[in-house]
C-alpha cells in the first residue's frame, strides 16, 4: 500500500522529478566535461610555473662545475674578509655609527673566537645603548648598510620605566677576521 501511495506521488510530482534527473545529468557533463579541462589546465600550468622559478636546475655531470663556482664565489668572499689588525676599524666604525645617530654605547665586552674549519676569526661584541626608538632604528639600518660585514646576532629592546619614549637597546654585533 506505502508503495502505491508514493508511485502515485511520484506521478504527481512528475515534472519536478523530471527537473531533478535533469539537473543531476547536467551536473554529471558539466563535471566530466569542464572540471576535467580545467584539472588539466592547473597541472599544465603548475608545471609551466615550476619549469620558470627553477630554470638552470643543475645535473649531476654539472656538479663539478657546480664546485668550480662554490670555490671561486669562496676566495672572493675570503678576498673581502679583512686581517685581525682591522679589528680597531671596526669598533671605530660603530662608534661613529652611533655619534652619527646621537647615542652613547655602555658596557662593551669583546669575545673572540674561532669560527668554522675556514680559520677565521670572530669578534663578537656585546653592548648597550640608551636612545629612542627612531634613533635606535636609525643605528641599526647604519648597521646593515654598512659596506663592512657586520651580522647582528642579538637585538633586544626594552622600554625604560618612568621615562619619556626612551628605549634600552642590547645587541651583539659579530664581525669576521682572517
Amino acid at each position: 500500500m506505502k508503495f502505491k501511495r508514493i508511485i502515485r506521488a511520484l506521478r504527481f510530482n512528475r515534472y519536478f522529478w523530471g527537473s531533478c534527473v535533469l539537473i543531476l545529468l547536467l551536473n554529471l557533463v558539466f563535471t566530466a566535461v569542464v572540471v576535467r579541462r580545467q584539472r588539466n589546465s592547473i597541472e599544465e600550468l603548475q608545471a609551466m610555473y615550476s619549469r620558470k622559478r627553477n630554470p638552470d636546475v643543475p645535473r649531476e655531470r654539472d656538479e663539478i662545475a657546480r664546485y668550480r663556482i662554490a670555490g671561486v664565489e669562496l676566495r672572493l668572499f675570503m678576498g673581502k674578509v679583512p686581517p685581525k689588525e682591522r679589528f680597531v676599524e671596526r669598533v671605530r666604525e660603530i662608534h661613529e655609527l652611533l655619534q652619527h645617530n646621537g647615542l652613547q654605547m655602555k658596557g662593551l665586552t669583546f669575545k673572540p673566537e674561532q669560527a668554522g674549519p675556514m680559520k677565521l676569526w670572530k669578534y663578537t661584541s656585546s653592548f648597550s645603548v640608551r636612545g629612542r626608538f627612531s634613533q635606535l632604528k636609525s643605528f641599526i639600518a647604519d648597521i646593515q648598510n654598512s659596506k663592512s660585514i657586520f651580522c647582528l646576532d642579538h637585538v633586544s629592546f626594552k622600554q625604560v620605566p618612568n621615562s619619556r619614549g626612551l628605549v634600552d637597546l642590547g645587541l651583539e654585533v659579530s664581525t669576521y677576521f682572517k
